[in-house]
């Protein structure tokens, strides 16, 4: 069963290392990327898949783990969330082009689905279930949030900005959502698959999610050229006449 989980944990190694080369190709080969308003997209992207590789690469060698009252908690695959989700989310902040305060509050819900996913598995019993339920109703949040509030934003956006919008926020809302159904399935929860199967289907998980939005992403960097054009004319709309002369 160990060997399993190793196996599995190099194979999140391989496919997030090989998840990163699309956005680090596009950032360092095409022109207009090494301008600032392009990096941070670019950024933004290679740092989901390479903060992950980095998680499973802990994982792999079997560190991470610690050891709880409610089992064992493995904390480098939680960390690796605290800090990928942001980072998702943020991206969909970046086309969506939402009030700052929005984007916030959509992280911060975020932080409390992880850290309730901690609470629930360092925990036993009616507690951890108590935990559970917060990390589930602070998703429901998370979910509103993503398929209304932030579409009203990217409304105003070119069609192709908000075609690739739209296929982004759908991967994320699907795969995401079947997260804390494995909980309930694995030994955190009833206790009905192996840590082994557990740890597999949150590898296959993970790289769908991650290396599956960050190549869709890719894939339709072209609509970073519009979002850059519609963001400085808007600036000089925004402008006086003076400040558009300088």
């Amino acid at each position: 069963m160990l060997a399993d989980m190793t196996v599995w944990a190099w194979l999140g190694v391989l496919a997030m290392s090989i998840g990163t080369i699309p956005p680090l190709w596009n950032w360092t080969t095409q022109p207009s990327a090494t301008d600032e308003s392009y990096a941070r997209y670019y950024a933004t992207l290679s740092s989901v898949t390479g903060v992950a590789a980095l998680a499973y690469l802990v994982m792999a060698l079997g560190f991470g783990t610690v050891v709880t009252p409610g089992g064992d908690l493995p904390v480098a695959r939680y960390l690796d969330w605290l800090i990928t989700t942001p980072l998702l989310l943020l991206y969909l902040g970046l086309l969506a082009r939402p009030p700052r305060r929005l984007l916030a509050g959509l992280i911060a819900v975020d932080v409390v689905i992880i850290a309730g996913g901690v609470a629930a598995v360092a925990t036993m019993g009616l507690v951890s279930w108590v935990f559970f339920g917060i990390a589930a109703a602070a998703y429901v949040v998370l979910v509103y949030g993503l398929l209304v509030m932030l579409p009203r934003s990217v409304s105003e956006r070119a069609d192709r900005v908000r075609a690739v919008f739209g296929t982004l926020r759908n991967i994320t809302v699907v795969l995401w959502t079947l997260y804390p159904v494995v909980w309930v399935l694995a030994p955190t929860g009833l206790g009905l698959v192996t840590p082994s199967t557990e740890m597999l289907v949150f590898v296959y998980l993970d790289i769908v999610s991650k290396v599956g939005f960050v190549i869709v992403a890719t894939a339709g960097s072209d609509v970073l050229k519009q979002l850059n054009t519609s963001n400085t004319s808007r600036q000089k709309d925004e402008s006086t006449p003076d400040e558009v002369g300088i």
